[in-house]
């Protein structure tokens, strides 16, 4: 109800698309009945080569989602989360003591632990040791599975605190792991790898902390600081930074947006960085904008939700899911819905496609079947205090007028409403011929979508039954788009898992599916890469699969001339090209900067540096 108020109230021009009562051509390509200046093409994959891949498996299969579930459900454990997400500590301290030893086990164990660390911290800024060295001695006891070496050293700092203050106590010291008893680095695995030239690096030479690595291709790094709080530029919402392979800084710039979308261009060179409010800006190595576009007002964007019914699904924003520019510089692609538009740099449209809707789905342009008499129609315009002749956007405007007025979502305490309300749809029906919780009409189409054949059917004693799951969405929408290093071309890759390889031209090439919409793509010549939130499959010359890794939670994707790795905070992973793990380097803390130097690697936490001897990146 509150999606209709407020395209009700809204008088923005795409609140108002056209709606003709011709049905929609199925195949979009044509502009006739479209309603379109350059309406995509429809994407016809039936005559190139298809490889569906093992399936990967969503995350929540393999995340102990199941798991949570079951304790969230139970009727002790639900208030303990519920309060945890609230971030009422102390109720939740409460409530872990009425549980049994068995109870406090798992992810609730986790909710347990973290409001004690909270609980602990504050006691302890506020002076109050005796109280935080209570409460972790209750935290030892209660969740002693869930307690981390951090845990017990600051238990040791709060008892120091009061030895040295000469506060009285019968606590004694834990026995804690010290952190500098934990190597910086460590090779694992079997690997030729020797790690050389380890040291603590000088004030001067620590990396950046405000800065994460947003991408590393066959170039150089990305780097970018979101909150504009770098130490050589302050100025700014954010900034980005661009080091070559040796990870020396050859241009960095401070950014007066911010970012929501960026696509790296993984096998070149150019990055593409959308705000939040949908304008698109190219940079190139030396960060030279290239290309600075309103997506909002782009005439493809513009004709999208003019013409076709996608805003059942969030915002503008929501629905551009990827951006990305070419390792050449001369074209950038955006996606919108189940749209992509590959654009060369003035803004000319190179190919604009759409996908298939899914199966037992057809494109229709909605009008209702609501007609009446001529003395009915009469008494709908008395309603809306009207008389012929009528212009149609007279008709709507008394219509936003008397809804707004008769609404019950704005009469609460009236019962009449309701009924007044349904007078004006139908009135608005029998005048338009338009379903009144739209507000479309125009002078051409909008395209909707809808049911061909049920989801399921199944007889049961001569019955026939048809079962249609209501809920669905009729498209499958592009969530991923990378350029293609070789050729020029463009993957796509769809909600549904299939990954659609583009020509240079918008033909497809290729269509892989792994049931899973992959996070990243990487093209990088003789191999591609598409890496799901579960796993990585390595294809070799298009047309093989050569490797599939199970890589839960392992870290981004990285792409080189010798390999591939998995960066992850505190693990590198490396493999040959064709998916072969060459070695595994793990740190104790964060990685902050990895590039290439003679013989190996260079990898950079905030305070130390090693040389990985034969890490080819």
């Amino acid at each position: 109800m509150l999606r209709y108020l407020s395209k009700l109230l809204s008088k923005s021009a795409t609140d108002a698309p056209p709606v003709s009562s011709e049905r929609a051509s199925t195949d979009r390509e044509s502009s006739q009945g479209s309603g379109r200046r350059e309406p995509p093409t429809e994407l016809d994959w039936s005559c190139v080569n298809y490889l569906p891949l093992p399936p990967s498996p969503p995350t929540w299969e393999v995340d102990g989602r199941d798991e949570f579930h079951r304790e969230y459900n139970d009727p002790e454990l639900r208030p303990v989360f519920q309060a945890g997400f609230k971030g009422q500590h102390t109720k939740v301290s409460k409530l872990a003591a009425g549980l049994s030893a068995e109870q406090r086990q798992g992810a609730v164990g986790e909710v347990i632990a973290k409001a004690y660390r909270k609980l602990i911290v504050q006691r302890m800024k506020s002076n109050q040791l005796m109280a935080a060295a209570k409460q972790s001695i209750e935290m030892f006891e209660l969740v002693p599975d869930s307690v981390q070496e951090v845990d017990k050293r600051r238990f040791n700092r709060i008892l120091d605190r009061m030895n040295k203050a000469g506060k009285a106590h019968r606590f004694t010291h834990v026995q804690a792991t010290a952190p500098s008893s934990v190597p910086p680095f460590t090779i694992t695995g079997n690997s030729n790898w020797t790690l050389v030239d380890e040291r603590k690096l000088t004030k001067s030479q620590q990396p950046d902390p405000a800065f994460d690595i947003i991408a590393v291709n066959r170039s150089g790094t990305w780097l970018l600081d979101r909150s504009g709080k770098s130490r050589v530029r302050p100025t700014g919402k954010c900034v980005l930074r661009r080091a070559d392979r040796s990870g020396s800084i050859i241009a960095e710039k401070s950014l007066e947006h911010d970012v929501y979308r960026i696509g790296s261009g993984t096998p070149g060179s150019n990055i593409a960085i959308m705000d939040t409010l949908g304008v698109l800006y190219v940079y190139d190595t030396a960060l030279n904008l290239l290309v600075e576009t309103d997506l909002r007002e782009d005439p493809r964007v513009v004709d999208h939700f003019r013409t076709v019914d996608t805003d059942y699904w969030g915002e503008f924003r929501s629905q551009v899911r990827a951006v990305d520019a070419t390792p050449r510089g001369d074209r950038y692609v955006f996606t919108i819905a189940d749209e992509a538009w590959c654009c060369d740099f003035s803004g000319r449209t190179v190919w604009g496609v759409v996908t298939p809707l899914k199966q037992g789905w057809e494109r229709v342009v909605r009008r209702t079947s609501s007609f009446g008499a001529s003395h009915e129609v009469e008494k709908a315009l008395r309603l809306f205090g009207l008389t012929l002749p009528v212009k149609p956007a007279d008709i709507k405007h008394r219509y936003r007028r008397l809804a707004i007025a008769h609404h019950p979502d704005r009469n609460p305490d009236d019962p009449t409403a309701t009924e007044r309300m349904k007078s004006v749809n139908k009135a608005f029906e029998l005048l338009t011929g338009v379903d009144p919780t739209t507000l479309e009409f125009g002078e051409s189409d909008k395209t909707y979508f809808a049911r061909t054949e049920p989801d399921q059917i199944v007889e049961v004693a001569s019955i026939r039954l048809e079962i249609t799951i209501t809920g669905d969405t009729p498209q499958d929408w592009v969530y991923a788009a990378s350029f293609a290093a070789a050729d020029g071309g463009v993957y796509l890759a769809t909600y549904s898992g299939k990954v659609i390889h583009l020509s240079p031209e918008g033909s497809p090439l290729a269509v892989y599916d792994v049931g899973t919409c992959p996070s990243e793509i990487a093209d990088a010549g003789r191999y591609a890469y598409f890496l799901t939130s579960t796993r990585l499959y390595v294809i070799e010359n298009r047309e093989k699969l050569a490797a599939f890794l199970d890589v839960f939670r392992q870290g981004r994707l990285i792409v080189s001339q010798g390999g591939f790795g998995l960066l992850s905070s505190k693990r590198l992973q490396w493999f040959s090209a064709d998916g072969n793990v060459l070695g595994e380097l793990t740190t104790r803390d964060p990685i902050r900067a990895i590039y290439a130097a003679d013989g190996g690697a260079i990898v950079q936490t905030r305070q130390q540096q090693v040389r990985v001897h034969g890490l080819d990146i």
